[in-house]
């Protein structure tokens, strides 16, 4: 990941050097402390640069002194390629946290901002747009690898928002992307976008807020034994597609007193309040606790599912997460990973946070767009997201915690499962150690496209710590 071998005595250059600091910095840990530990990279430096200029003459400072380079914009990315990178120098965006409001409704968001931020300016202008539940993800970020969201079913992609990006390159050229200019690069940054430089800032494309902004969420709570009642009902609502309007969210836990498993169900609507209820009435007979309430856009992320979703905030914790895509959500499957769950739990009383996540959002939105549009490959298989999210305090949890979480991956990858023909797997919620393919599509002109844009905008695979894309066609 070097251009040149790394220079024993390098020194900042002058006009940035006061942006530059070493592990003695009290703020060092602070600035430098990832979501997750799990296998993560490390950090002998970090630079803050305070511009575009000073991050342009950071990069070809960097490159040209063979020191490896990891961007935090959020922080959120967890997946353990990014082990790889060891005594390195982060760069951290922080100071690139703004967005804006421009009077074509459009945002303009910096590289530094999260979700949390983007909702609140763009909420408050009565527009919306495609975000990710989890608001302290670093919206950038999201976005490069695709950006699913309960909107995507109305709106598409977080990726399909973007009109244009301002993307510093390895060698600290500064370039504008667009459908009018570097299309190449506007193309493959929706969607494999952390292999190729250095998105500054974006700017969006928003809608009119739906429903005056209100929408409607209820969160109910299942007893183990319910299991096969909800997936029978959602699978129900997924038949013969999901409401474009519609998002789903299942989280199998455990009680933290019991340690026995339970369910999480989520719904929301963002509609009149008579019609989520018709979707929540499904589920609730069923339930043992429900709540229920028409929030504004900008809250939702406080009420809807709060204990997993705001619950994983905090940072500076292991998190090793599998996932998978699914057409399907085969009742009897779930049954046996909810059991396999529940001992591993028992065995492993620390690991209790670990979830299995479901996501199942309208499809309607990015099916509208064609195949080509951008990097994101899987536009008609992109039914449900299924994580595996493993978490937990003592060390002894951390291979088997790693195997349990493979062992049902791979079971729920198999297209006799999965309900696809091939394995499919979303790029930001990937572990790593999946086909590439798999990842950025099958298809032999998406792999001659990237391997292209790589080769061409990242030539010595500097940016090669995230899923990085082969720079030799053989490699795929």
């Amino acid at each position: 990941m070097r251009l040149h071998a790394r220079q024993s005595n390098y020194t900042w250059p002058s006009e940035i050097a006061s942006e530059a600091f070493g592990p003695s910095w009290p703020q060092f840990v602070n600035k430098t402390t990832r979501w997750s530990t799990y296998e993560s990279p490390s950090f002998n430096e970090v630079f803050l640069p305070k511009t575009e200029q000073d991050l342009a003459i950071g990069l070809h400072y960097l490159s040209s002194a063979g020191k490896s380079f990891l961007v935090k914009s959020g922080g959120h990315g967890y997946s353990p390629n990014l082990h790889v990178i060891q005594n390195a120098a982060m760069i951290n965006m922080e100071n690139f946290n703004y967005v804006t409001m421009n009077s074509d409704f459009s945002v303009t968001v910096g590289t530094g901002a999260k979700f949390s931020k983007m909702v609140d300016v763009v909420g408050k202008a009565g527009r919306e747009l495609t975000v990710g539940a989890c608001p302290c993800v670093g919206a950038m970020g999201a976005m490069l690898g695709g950006g699913l969201g309960r909107l995507q079913g109305l709106h598409g992609l977080t990726s399909d928002a973007v009109r244009s990006a301002r993307v510093a390159l390895w060698n600290g050229t500064v370039v504008d992307a667009s459908a009018h200019i570097n299309q190449d690069l506007f193309w493959g940054l929706r969607g494999a976008g952390q292999n190729f430089g250095i998105v500054i800032e974006a700017v969006f494309e928003t809608y009119a807020a739906s429903n005056g902004g209100q929408q409607y969420s209820s969160d109910m709570t299942f007893s183990a034994d319910k299991l096969e009642a909800v997936f029978d009902i959602t699978n129900r609502l997924l038949t013969p597609e999901l409401d474009s309007t519609l998002s789903l969210a299942i989280a199998i836990g455990s009680n933290p007193q019991t340690l026995e498993p339970l369910i999480l169900v989520n719904v929301v609507y963002p509609g009149p309040l008579e019609k989520g209820q018709a979707f929540a009435r499904l589920y609730s007979n069923l339930s043992s606790s429900m709540t229920e309430q028409m929030t504004p856009w900008t809250n939702l992320a406080n009420v809807a599912l709060p204990s997993v979703v705001v619950g994983g905030c905090p940072t500076g914790n292991p998190h090793n997460q599998y996932s998978v895509l699914t057409k399907d959500l085969k009742t009897k499957e779930f049954r046996k990973a909810m059991d396999s769950y529940k001992s591993f739990v028992h065995k492993y009383p620390t690991a209790n946070n670990s979830v299995i996540f479901i996501e199942t959002f309208g499809q309607a939105g990015i099916a509208a767009f064609p195949d080509d549009f951008s990097a994101f490959p899987h536009r008609h298989q992109f039914n449900n997201a299924v994580v595996f999210s493993m978490t937990y305090t003592d060390p002894n949890a951390n291979e088997p915690a790693d195997a349990w979480a493979m062992k049902w991956r791979n079971h729920f990858a198999q297209p006799k499962i999965s309900g696809y023909d091939k394995m499919v797997f979303y790029q930001n919620y990937a572990h790593g150690d999946e086909p590439l393919s798999a990842l950025y599509g099958y298809e032999q002109w998406r792999h001659e496209r990237l391997t292209a844009l790589k080769n061409s905008y990242d030539p010595h695979g500097l940016f090669n710590g995230y899923h990085p894309v082969p720079a030799k066609l053989s490699d795929w």
